[in-house]
């Protein structure tokens, strides 16, 4: 099957944003394409020529993403196509927030990334369009309080 380029680059984006593991160290020789299964090289195709010119741990990131890609439902492609489409569309600064509160997130312990998933996961879908829409609606200056507030919590728990 012949994917367009793109798909290629909307599967790039997600790879790159939705799946980045936390680091591990590559080969420090990287990864050949040929060593790439087929599904791998189908889904990775856009960046083919660039493939060598890649750091080790992006092959390995990449690679990795790419096949669980290729693994996943098709109602959960489609919503990680939906979210990078609404990444591509976000100004510069709100960009720039998101990839800081990635960092954030896979940078916690994986006892509190493990919680955090569990509490959306049981969200009822009412609950958390409410959260998005919300978010959504959120004035710039709304959005920072927000984020104070988050701070402000977080100094409380821990003392």
């Amino acid at each position: 099957m012949n994917l367009s380029i793109k798909h290629h680059y909307l599967v790039m984006r997600l790879v790159l944003l939705c799946f980045a593991l936390s680091p591990k160290q590559a080969m420090a020789e990287g990864i050949a394409w040929d060593d790439l299964n087929e599904q791998q090289q189908q889904t990775l195709s856009g960046i083919k020529d660039r493939w060598n010119e890649l750091p080790p741990h992006r092959q390995e990131k990449l690679s990795k993403g790419a096949e669980k890609w290729a693994n996943m439902p098709p109602e959960q492609r489609e919503r990680a196509k939906e979210n990078i489409t609404r990444f591509k569309n976000l100004s510069p600064e709100d960009k720039a927030l998101v990839k800081e509160h990635m960092q954030k997130f896979r940078q916690l312990p994986a006892e509190k990334r493990k919680a955090l998933r569990e509490r959306w996961n049981n969200m009822s879908p009412e609950q958390k369009e409410k959260f998005k829409s919300r978010i959504r609606n959120m004035s710039p200056e709304q959005r920072q309080e927000l984020r104070e507030k988050i701070k402000e919590r977080k100094m409380e728990r821990a003392q």
